[in-house]
């Protein structure tokens, strides 16, 4: 029996050789493309890419990577249902030494703020709860730098936007206090690039901005105080990610005013634009008539192609030198965005790679994680024994 069920005869049999989705280990759902696909005997650790729902539908989608990372392996995608983000919104999700930290977030039942962490190992397919925010929040940055979470901002208990930051130790399973950004904000992102986390957008007092932060030193700050730097536009809800010495910012809500009609308009962006890091200082000289005139160089390149579909709420992984952008929705339609685009940041341009056939995509978080491939064969198992019944 053991080497049918390892040669796939005895699944094939029960499957008839057609893809469907079948309820796997309780509250586990999985749909497979094909036999080999779904058993996943390739390799024994498997690089997931996992897609999690912050809407509170409690989803969280993946696929394979190969295992340096640098490539999909597999478009089939798999689903799941995790129920600690379930009924929970706009929490945060960090991966610290191969652990899954789902911080804080919205109680969508009880319409209260969380302090609650909790932590998923995938070596001993365990949650358990960690010490808990300093501070009740949603809707914050986060960014891991030298082993540490760093949170910052985000919505308070009010409802408000807030300054405050928080860094938590792994290690001592212990929060405290991270300074105070230059001023209150939610809805914006931090990506870390080197030894600094920079933090960018974000929305407070009803309106999108166009800050951009550093972190270093143990503080934040403008990222040049003598010439800080702006976004070259204000925008929230958007993706934020790095490849090589370049920051991408991708889609978001921006706030277009109509000084005429003194009012504002929110708008779904697909546009992206990046900020070289080691450009800002470099000029370039170039022969005018007799003279040689300096120019300086703009860290900001924004004549890059947009996206097919506008989205706010996505998630952008770099993967090699390609940027995958998943879910998210459009503001005016409030429909979710089922396509995955992805860019190729050496050539320069757009491809839909795949399409989600089910599942919440309107607010998602992505997160890689190397998990064993015995938890599979237990659930392989698990099914073949109500099979075999």
């Amino acid at each position: 029996m053991a080497s049918r069920i390892e040669n796939g005869d005895l699944l094939n049999e029960y499957l008839g050789n057609k893809s469907q989705r079948y309820p796997l280990q309780g509250d586990l759902i999985s749909e497979a493309s094909s036999l080999d696909d779904f058993i996943m005997d390739k390799e024994p650790i498997q690089q997931r890419l996992y897609i999690i729902n912050r809407s509170g539908s409690g989803e969280a989608q993946f696929v394979l990577l190969n295992q340096k990372r640098t490539s999909i392996e597999s478009y089939g995608v798999r689903y799941e249902t995790w129920k600690v983000t379930k009924g929970i919104s706009n929490f945060g999700v960090a991966v610290v030494e191969n652990v899954l930290y789902v911080i804080g977030g919205y109680d969508v039942k009880t319409c209260k703020h969380l302090h609650r962490v909790v932590k998923y190992d995938p070596y001993d397919f365990t949650w358990t709860e960690c010490s808990p925010l300093l501070k009740a929040r949603a809707k914050f940055g986060l960014a891991v730098l030298n082993g540490k979470i760093h949170i910052c901002g985000g919505e308070r208990s009010d409802g408000q936007a807030a300054c405050s930051c928080e860094v938590y130790d792994p290690g001592t399973d212990t929060w405290t206090d991270g300074g105070v950004l230059p001023a209150p904000r939610k809805n914006h992102s931090c990506v870390l690039t080197g030894s600094s986390i920079y933090c960018a957008g974000g929305d407070y007092g009803l309106r999108s901005h166009d800050n951009f932060w550093i972190y270093e030193d143990g503080k934040w700050a403008e990222l040049d105080q003598d010439y800080p730097h702006s976004l070259p536009r204000c925008v929230d809800r958007y993706a934020m990610c790095t490849v090589g010495h370049k920051i991408y910012f991708i889609g978001g809500v921006s706030c277009r005013v109509n000084a005429a009609a003194d009012d504002g308009r929110f708008i779904t962006e697909r546009g992206i634009f990046s900020y070289t890091l080691a450009v800002s200082t470099v000029r370039r000289h170039k022969a005018q008539g007799n003279s040689l005139q300096s120019e300086v160089l703009s860290p900001w390149t924004v004549r890059y192609p947009s996206m097919v579909r506008p989205r706010h709420g996505c998630a952008a992984q770099a993967i090699g030198r390609k940027i995958y952008v998943f879910g998210g929705c459009h503001l005016e339609t409030g429909q979710d965005v089922r396509v995955c685009e992805c860019f190729n940041t050496d050539r320069g341009t757009w491809e839909d790679e795949f399409h989600f056939r089910k599942g919440d995509l309107t607010n998602v978080v992505t997160a890689i994680l190397e998990v064993p491939r015995r938890h599979d064969e237990q659930k392989i198992n698990y099914k073949l024994k109500w099979v075999l019944w």
